[in-house]
């Protein structure tokens, strides 16, 4: 008798692939997403980056899970705001009252589709933030700096204002995870500035041009390689160093002490090898800080002019005709170097640091001490030898090298027209007059 067929086995089905950013469908819920690897979950491509750590949950070893650290609902809008701030990658946030909350990216200002801040917001939210003795001051002067830390997101420059009798505040996002020195784009002479034993070295640039980025890339090129003592003067304190192989104390003007001129006289008595200045606002703070590079210390600090060569005229605006002299001369002794620095947009969608040099040769040295300032900018096309490039070389190697248009050069040059000329590859010499 013949034995019965035995069907034969169905095949298994095969494992469905593990979902990715395209296979997400509108109706999955956020919560119930994969974690991205690089951190928050997974997204499709057409979703708005915002969303990476949802409103409402927080990233933990466990996965996504209600935030239910923020009780107050007013709070907890003002912490998803920060959220998509930190997400979108902003440089600065614009809040005031009954109008839409914007972000400054890369290209410009954007409005965020979040409730408009009343009053009792905008006054909860600055309340929360600013320090308590601060708080007196603000209320009396209707303006107030200072720095804000949040545990999550990291740090803010903020300042609050009032404007048609209503609360404004912008608040500036300070990145503490720089990208590797080499990735700034910023020449590798700064670098060299910063090892210098004494002297005076000055970042130029408008706000927003990366003063304060290319100031810490000095300041942590010291820290990874050299024995260092420094300490930094701050209003506020923006980058937060961690002592590597130099020891680093950074204070706040207003919190650690009350002004920088104080700060300056104290810092002088503990043994410092470079003292950070965060800004060079008058005659008091500039005296100040030349009197400090005179007596050995190396002293890095900014001022707001758009070139290197004009920095000593820059300087010079700020004291009164009769010690202008005196302070040329004495400028002319300390000066290390200045680095003038303009952002420029790149081709590929991001944005490059042009950079102007200065630096405190023989040359340079005699043609402050002897007032000459308008030979200055000669002086540095002159001397690419010693490491000194004018923003229109700069402007031009950006171009040659493929990081940006020949416009935006045109546009952040200091003379279009030998630029021109150099792009039809006509060049001619300037000489030093």
């Amino acid at each position: 008798m013949p034995e019965p067929e035995v069907a034969a086995p169905e095949p298994a089905p095969e494992p469905e692939p593990a979902a990715t950013a395209q296979q997400f469908g509108s109706d999955v819920p956020l919560h119930e997403r994969e974690r991205d690897p690089k951190g928050g979950i997974l997204l499709n491509e057409d979703e708005d980056i915002s969303l990476r750590y949802p409103a409402g949950l927080t990233l933990t070893s466990d996965g996504l899970e209600p935030d239910m650290s923020i009780e107050d609902e007013d709070l907890r809008l003002f912490d998803l705001v920060l959220q998509d701030a930190v997400n979108e990658d902003v440089a600065d946030l614009h809040i005031k009252e009954g109008h839409y909350i914007h972000f400054r990216m890369s290209r410009g200002l954007r409005d965020r589709d979040f409730p408009k801040p009343t009053r009792k917001w905008i006054e909860k939210v600055i309340f929360s933030m600013c320090p308590e003795h601060f708080v007196d001051k603000f209320k009396e002067d209707r303006e107030v700096d200072f720095s804000y830390f949040n545990p999550k997101f990291g740090r803010f420059r903020v300042n609050v204002f009032s404007q048609t009798s209503q609360w404004a505040m912008a608040m500036r996002y300070i990145k503490n995870d720089l990208p590797p020195i080499e990735k700034l784009g910023i020449a590798p002479i700064c670098l060299k500035l910063a090892e210098a034993k004494r002297g005076l070295t000055l970042l130029a640039g408008i706000t927003g041009s990366g003063k304060s980025t290319t100031m810490a890339a000095m300041v942590m090129h010291l820290n990874k390689n050299f024995r260092k003592h420094i300490v930094t003067i701050e209003d506020p304190v923006e980058m937060m160093f961690e002592d590597e192989e130099c020891v680093i104390e950074q204070r706040e003007v207003g919190l650690d002490t009350m002004s920088f001129n104080r700060a300056l006289k104290s810092a002088l008595r503990q043994d410092p090898d470079m003292v950070l200045v965060g800004e060079m606002r008058d005659a008091t703070s500039i005296g100040a800080a030349m009197r400090a590079a005179d007596t050995g210390a190396m002293v890095l600090s900014t001022v707001h002019t758009r070139t290197a060569a004009s920095v000593p005229g820059r300087l010079l605006d700020f004291f009164p005709e009769e010690e202008r002299e005196m302070q040329r001369k004495k400028y002319s002794e300390v000066i290390v170097g200045a680095v003038a620095q303009r952002m420029c947009p790149t081709l590929d969608g991001g944005m490059v640091p042009a950079q102007e040099i200065m630096i405190g040769t023989p040359l340079i040295k005699q043609k402050i001490f002897d007032g000459e300032l308008n030979k200055l900018p000669a002086c540095i096309e002159a001397s690419e030898d010693d490491g000194m490039v004018s923003f229109n070389k700069c402007m031009y190697d950006l171009v040659e090298n493929g990081r940006i248009s020949k416009e935006i050069a045109m546009d952040n040059c200091t003379n279009p027209q030998q630029l021109e000329m150099w792009f039809q590859g006509i060049h001619i010499s300037s000489g030093i007059v």
